[in-house]
């Protein structure tokens, strides 16, 4: 499979699936009231996001953010490609996919009404993370992929020589 065909394939089935968890979660869910899924260390408990990751930014103006947002997606891509002559490194298609799936499917989710679903409960008791969603961990998981893709990447010739 081309190394663009993985990156719409996982792109495309990212953004699908969370916006899809999305409508179940509010046709589902009854908003701030827990569903034990496994006891009380994971749970579905509906909530908005006017904000950004971790509710930064959450009584501000969503516009900035949604442009914001653009702007990094725009930049990120074309740094891939510009890097490589053109091509995107084949190992970065995958956590690419996530990454701008899950970036999709939030900024879809956040264009009727300025606001993110998140649904996804972690903790034990009172102590608990941050709400999210499907998209919010694609990114992570897409972000943490790509970090060490980079880091266990082999040196390339230019930077042997530069060194030695």
């Amino acid at each position: 499979m081309k190394t663009i065909s993985r990156l719409l394939l996982t792109l495309t089935v990212a953004s699908v699936l969370d916006i899809l968890t999305k409508a179940w979660a509010e046709q589902a869910l009854t908003l701030y009231r827990p569903v034990p899924v496994v006891g009380d260390l994971f749970r579905f408990t509906l909530g908005y996001n006017t904000g950004v990751a971790f509710g930064l930014f959450a009584k501000g103006n969503a516009g900035p953010l949604i442009v914001t947002g653009i702007v990094i997606a725009g930049v990120t891509i074309w740094s891939l490609f510009a890097l490589r002559n053109g091509e995107l490194a084949p190992v970065a298609a995958w956590p690419m996919g996530l990454i701008l799936g899950g970036a999709i499917g939030n900024f879809v989710d956040r264009l009727p009404d300025m606001r993110v679903t998140d649904f996804l409960d972690v903790g034990i008791g009172a102590t608990r993370w941050f709400t999210f969603n499907l998209a919010d961990t694609f990114i992570v998981l897409g972000v943490i992929i790509l970090m060490l893709t980079v880091l266990a990447a082999k040196p390339t010739r230019r930077a042997n020589n530069e060194t030695g």
